[in-house]
């Protein structure tokens, strides 16, 4: 983490303690602005306990710490207090964090994205927003947020501020406009751009000589993509077909090799690696194209999924096989989205059942293997 604390002498100060454990937490990758002040035209000054930017992602929380006297027994959405052991009910902090992102989004939209993001649309500006308090805990009685979450966890907030993507995420285009861009927050937010974050920054401006975070992008699709032709070449050398109503002619038998290998655990290994080859070879043809948009990548995996339920040869004694559909499927959405089950806002299997169901099949599980399904 690159810590921008307060350059007011006078103002508050997070303690040594949380900033070492979310350094801990966080790598460098994301930006966090400390007790900020915020100016925005039209609006009261905003003061702000932490300002998360994840340059990685492009994704940007603003958060609210809070410590209260006593274990929070209910924390309530806008409109009601919360709701402390002992009877005491204190001021939302859900209302307080919403005025301050608010502020936060004018400002950035009038003073950093034209001059650092001209591109960019300024109505297309996302911002995250979170309440955290030591207070909070398993037994905290937390009603459903419309905007934002409330944790109790450090290493859960840390792992959202780390993994949390965008539809429409502020990138850098350069090592050189980081250097701009921290200059540019630092005067918005009043705070110090520390002697050691500031050799870090220049330290990445010396050693890239191209856009590290797209290119790691551009790699891994392209990574992505010859798995995917890989996937079908292996299948169309093996006599497979990728898409069982349009079988491919299958190659001229080889002749035997001069010393026999055990037949059986050759055929064995050959059918696992047939099946996982099918799979991404059906994962592979569903995202080719897929802009990278959560819409579009919960689409490819529909029409991914409904390839393998119209493959029989992916049908086998033990029915359809969702964890290998899993392993194959996450990394063309980890990336971008995280975990399957955050892309698909439930876990694989259920959402796998679901969708057989909606194709007019009868899914129902297997005895002794929790993780496949079979249909009919």
């Amino acid at each position: 983490m690159l810590h921008f604390p307060s350059a007011n002498s006078a103002a508050h100060r997070p303690s040594a303690r949380d900033v070492a454990r979310l350094s801990e937490l966080l790598d460098d990758d994301v930006w966090a602005f400390s007790n900020c002040r915020v100016d925005a035209a039209g609006k009261p000054v905003a003061e702000i306990d932490w300002f998360f930017y994840n340059i990685r992602h492009g994704t940007l929380m603003v958060s609210e710490w809070k410590g209260f006297p006593q274990r929070v027994l209910s924390a309530t959405d806008t409109g009601t207090q919360w709701l402390l052991e002992g009877g005491v009910m204190v001021a939302n902090p859900i209302e307080q964090v919403s005025r301050q992102l608010d502020a936060v989004r004018a400002v950035l939209r009038s003073s950093i994205l034209p001059q650092h993001f001209p591109a960019f649309e300024p109505l297309q500006l996302r911002l995250m927003q979170s309440v955290y308090s030591p207070q909070v805990d398993d037994g905290t009685a937390i009603e459903r947020i419309r905007w934002g979450k409330v944790y109790g966890r450090l290493p859960e907030l840390a792992a959202v501020i780390s993994n949390s993507t965008s539809p429409a995420p502020l990138l850098v285009p350069s090592s050189e406009a980081r250097l701009k861009l921290a200059n540019a927050l630092c005067a918005l937010f009043r705070t110090s751009f520390p002697a050691d974050v500031k050799a870090k920054l220049h330290a990445s401006k010396k050693e890239a000589s191209i856009d590290v975070v797209h290119r790691i992008s551009e790699i891994h699709r392209q990574i992505a993509a010859l798995h995917g032709e890989l996937a079908e070449l292996t299948l169309l050398a093996a006599g497979g077909d990728v898409h069982p109503a349009e079988p491919q002619p299958r190659p001229k038998a080889q002749p035997a090799a001069t010393k026999p290998a055990d037949t059986k655990a050759t055929a064995k290994k050959d059918s696992a690696m047939t099946e996982q080859q099918r799979m991404q070879a059906h994962l592979a043809r569903s995202f080719r194209g897929v802009n990278g948009s959560a819409d579009e990548a919960g689409k490819a995996l529909e029409k991914a999924w409904a390839a393998v339920l119209d493959d029989p040869l992916l049908h086998g004694e033990t029915g359809i096989s969702v964890s290998l559909f899993g392993s194959t499927g996450s990394p063309l959405v980890k990336e971008k989205h995280g975990s399957l089950a955050k892309l698909l806002g439930m876990q694989l299997r259920k959402w796998c059942v679901l969708q057989a169901k909606a194709a007019g099949l009868e899914p129902s599980d297997v005895a002794g293997k929790p993780s496949n399904i079979r249909v009919r």
